[in-house]
């Protein structure tokens, strides 16, 4: 039996480069339900981490455009006036607010605006990151210490089993899991015109079980409880969610 713990990190975070857990089991592609934004590639998204606008001041007269690269004006942002930040792409801002002509949406540069507070600019590149890890984590099904519950949810589905307990110091879940692999098989099958041949099929076989044990929505301890699911490799650890 193998049992894999977190630690926890507030200020510094380690990552440990390292094989995934792997499941077949279903696969969501998103956690929650986004804007229908055509999303510059890069760019990060303030709607993947916080319900609460973002408003920051203009402070400078600049045109908006359509796209980051300086291509099409839409306007000229209005001085004094306070926009809402959509996306942070490099020193571009993705913002909503009223320019001299009317409300647009566009892209401008953040000179032109007052600046983000640092300790939230700084835990937005920290949730940008650790996205694209836990992003790539799902999408391969695959789970890791430092998840929470929701993602965990969208990479291995629900679980077989849960188990909840309150206290004094929080709320811990264990959620157990069978883990399966498709295992190919061989048929003899006979074409039109009555050779014979071997037709290939896939049936799903059960590899074991795990425990996945959760404080305060984390994900602290992954126990191997039935069989070898993790196939004798290690776990990775992910940065624990941060509030902006």
């Amino acid at each position: 039996m193998r049992i894999y713990r977190s630690i926890r990190w507030r200020r510094i975070f380690i990552f440990i480069t390292s094989i995934f857990i792997c499941s077949p089991l279903a696969f969501a592609s998103t956690l929650k339900e986004k804007s229908n934004l055509n999303r510059e590639k890069g760019a990060i998204y303030l709607e993947d981490f916080t319900q609460e606008p973002v408003i920051l001041m203009a402070q400078k007269q600049v045109p908006i455009y359509v796209s980051p690269q300086g291509k099409r004006s839409v306007g000229q942002l209005r001085k004094g006036k306070k926009v809402t930040v959509i996306a942070v792409l490099n020193n571009q801002f993705l913002i909503k607010g009223l320019a001299l002509h009317g409300q647009v949406k566009g892209w401008v540069t953040q000179l032109a605006l007052e600046k983000l507070d640092k300790t939230f600019s700084d835990n937005l590149r920290i949730l940008s990151k650790r996205k694209k890890i836990v992003d790539d984590l799902i999408k391969n099904q695959q789970i890791a210490l430092g998840m929470n519950t929701s993602e965990v949810i969208a990479s291995m589905g629900k679980p077989n089993k849960k188990n909840s307990k309150l206290d004094r110091k929080g709320r811990l879940d264990v959620y157990e899991y069978s883990t399966f692999e498709r295992v190919a098989q061989y048929k003899l099958r006979r074409d039109g015109l009555g050779n014979l041949f071997k037709q290939k099929y896939y049936v799903k076989m059960e590899t074991g079980k795990l425990s996945v044990k959760f404080n305060n929505d984390i994900v602290e301890s992954i126990e191997e409880t039935e069989g070898n699911p993790l196939g004798g490799q290690n776990v990775r650890i992910v940065p624990i969610p941060i509030e902006l």
